[in-house]
Parts: structure tokens; sequence; C-alpha cells
């Protein structure tokens, strides 16, 4: 009860908030649908957050290991690494272009976690659009710095495309462009986001341009042997129209990506298909209803694992078996991979592992899920993702991330990445 009267209280507040601050942008405030919905605010200075809660509304639980029934078989493997949202606040973005190592100084200290795997995921939170203002129109590219006009934090993000360089870099290989920020440069930021992320040689999926409406929204991955198929969907796009059907919607249009989850499912050579969609409550650390039922969808359809974003916050992980009899996996939220938020729950996050087996009959299954945790420090000399430990400093972020996803999935930093630790080597 004292959470929903904390969020009936934040809501009549951002209400009066929002009407103030978007109404110069143009957004849409209010609602549940194409607007913006009155919790969906991704500033940096609140600290409203709803802690996990079983059936029985109770905040503590026990997590065991989560281990899937054939984890143990024979095949080649794969391990795919995903992390949360790339959010670059203004202060993180006034870091990162000064800094000679680019974003990069934001989360160096942890880029050796993505050279264990084979493919490593991300949600990129916003446009990476050279010379494009909030209205969405052509203006002079001030270069690596930020104006606060072309390249800017929140309300409306807009980053460097320097930074998609600095990505593949770091070692990720693949991220969504489908969020509630897609949009934040009209459609000619997506699309000069998307040259960027051409130019970049980064796989994305979720979005495309103007010009190109019969191109598909996924894309596709290839290591180790395998192809992997992503599909990226959001739940809005803060009220600004998408008058040129460039964004994947989740809910508007999930039909239609059931319908692509079924063909890429089919296609011989795809080994899996992963969705990445941007859903849910901010700050709050349980499932909504909408989240469970939308992404059970999409594994019935054929998807073998749905990885989320948009909370800001940690959501739980679970194993699912379709409909057909599948064992697959979905994690509600990943919470921010960087950002500037300093509440605990928004700066304690993860490196999720997902292994994959090819099995004898050539179908692609879930070997286990396994996780580093992580946390955004800041100090003098700016702000920067750590490892979380079960003591010193960062103690209560580990504490916050363990106790969700459990001691026995936990992977130490420097412990070699086996997905599936039970079997025999």
């Amino acid at each position: 009860m004292r959470a929903r009267t904390l969020h009936l209280i934040r809501a009549m507040k951002t209400r009066w908030w929002c009407k103030i601050v978007f109404a110069a942008s143009g957004l849409a405030c209010g609602g549940t649908g194409p607007g913006l919905p009155d919790s969906h605010i991704d500033d940096e200075d609140s600290d409203y957050y709803v802690p996990l809660a079983d059936e029985d509304g109770k905040t503590d639980r026990v997590v065991s290991r989560l281990a899937f029934t054939n984890a143990c078989a024979a095949g080649p493997k794969l391990v795919i690494s995903a992390v949360g949202d790339v959010l670059l606040h203004s202060s993180l973005q006034r870091q990162a272009y000064r800094a000679s190592d680019g974003a990069r100084t934001l989360w160096k200290d942890v880029e050796p976690l993505f050279a264990k795997a084979h493919i490593s995921y991300a949600n990129l939170e916003g446009p990476a659009a050279s010379g494009v203002v909030a209205s969405g129109r052509d203006a002079r590219d001030p270069g690596k710095v930020y104006d606060g006009s072309v390249y800017s934090g929140y309300p409306q993000f807009n980053y460097h495309p320097s930074l998609l360089a600095d990505l593949v870099a770091a070692g990720i290989d693949i991220v969504s462009t489908a969020n509630n920020h897609a949009l934040d440069r009209r459609a000619l930021g997506a699309n000069r986001t998307i040259a960027g992320l051409n130019a970049a040689a980064l796989k994305f999926s979720g979005t495309r341009t103007s010009t190109a409406s019969s191109r598909t929204f996924h894309t596709t991955t290839s290591a180790a042997g395998f192809k992997i198929a992503w599909l990226a969907c959001t739940f809005s796009t803060n009220g600004i129209r998408d008058a040129k059907d460039q964004v994947l919607m989740c809910y508007e249009d999930t039909t239609e990506i059931e319908g692509i989850i079924r063909a890429l499912a089919k296609t011989p050579g795809i080994d899996a298909v992963i969705v990445t969609p941007h859903w849910g409550n901010e700050y709050e650390a349980t499932p909504s209803s909408s989240q469970k039922s939308l992404g059970k969808k999409f594994l019935n359809a054929g998807a073998l694992a749905v990885i989320g974003s948009h909370p800001h916050v940690t959501q739980p992980w679970e194993k699912f078996v379709t409909a057909d009899g599948r064992e697959t996996f979905i994690i509600y939220s990943l919470g921010n991979f960087v950002s500037a938020q300093s509440q605990l729950a928004r700066r304690s996050t993860l490196v999720l592992y997902l292994g994959l087996t090819r099995g004898a009959n050539g179908k692609t299954i879930i070997n286990g899920v396994r996780y580093v945790p992580l946390t955004m420090t800041s100090t003098s000399a700016g702000r920067s993702l750590k490892f979380a430990s079960e003591a010193g400093s960062t103690a209560s972020s580990y504490r916050l991330t363990v106790g969700m996803f459990g001691r026995d999935n936990r992977l130490a930093p420097t412990d070699p990445v086996v997905t599936n630790p039970e079997c025999p080597r």
C-alpha cells in the first residue's frame, strides 16, 4: 500500500512537471498509449523505487539456482553477454567527450567481461545523430562537445556518433535501437543514427530508415558457427509520432512481431531468435502483468530468449516452458548499463551470460545462465562502472543484485564463463 501511495504522489508531481518541461518540445504527457506515460521519466534526480515483491507482497525471497534440463547435452556451444541501457545523461556526455578514450572511460574496467562471450549485446538508449537538433532539423554540428542543442541529455537525448565506435571497441556486437527515446531527433535523427551504426559496423535491431519501409526490423549476428536473429521493439516513443513507420512497437505491433518470430524460427541456418523488448514500469523491480504476458507470447511464437530493458532497475529472470515443450529464458530488465542516475537500484546492474548448445538434432537449447554484479561509482574524476563486491563501498549494490539473481548463479569477475558448471568437464 505504501509503494502504491508513493507511486500516485509521484505521478501527480510528474504530471505537473511534464506539462511545464515537455510542452516546449512538443511531447505528450499522461496516459498509457502513444503519449508519454506519467511514470516514464528518465531523469537523474528522483529516488523513487519499488522493491521486488512476490505474489504475497513480500520483498524478501530466496533465489535458487536457475538450471536447465539439458544443460549437459553435447554439441557446439555459444555464449552471449548482455547489458542494459546505455543512457548518457549530460554529465556522462561531458565526461566522455573530454576523455582520451571517449565513452569507454565510463565502462573500461568491465570490458574484459565482453571478451569472454562470443556475442555481446546492449540497449542504445537514444539517437547518435550528427548535426540534428530536437526538432528534427539539420543544424551546424559542434563536433565532439556537449552543447545542449545538437548533443544533449534528458529529456531528449542525442549522443555524438563516436559513442558507436566506442561500443564496438569495447566488444559490443549488437544493440537495440527501439526504445522510448528512439525518435528524440525525429525521423532525420533515426536515419542518421542508422547511418552511424552502419559506419561503425555495429549491428542493430528495432528501427529502420524513413526511406526503406520494406527493410526488416530484425538483424542477425554470426559467431562460433551460430547464427542468431535479433528483434527489438518498444512500448512508446514518448509521444513523438512515428510518421515514417521507423520504430517497431511491442504492443501495437504484437501480431506482426509474433509473425516475424515464427518466420525467423523456421528459417534454415538461424539457430535461435532473441527478442529485446523495451517495456515495463520505470524504477519498479517487479515485472508488470503486461510484460509477463507479452514475453511469453514471444517465447511461444518461437523465440529462445527475451531480454528486456527500460525500467532502469533490474527485474528478475525465469525459465519458461513453451506450449511446444521448449525450455526458454526471460529476464524482464537488465537495468542500466551506464547512466548518471545515482539511486542505489539504478546504479546496481550486471552482465548477463546466456549459454547455448546446438544438439545432435540440430536444435539449439539453453544450457545455463550466469551473471557478474556491477555498479556505477562516482568520484571526483567522474563516474565509471565497477565490479560490485561483497565487502567494501560497493557491498550494498552487490547485495541488491545477488538478492535478486542468487549467489549460486553469480560469477566472480575473474572466473571463466561456464554457463553449465554442474556438468562434467
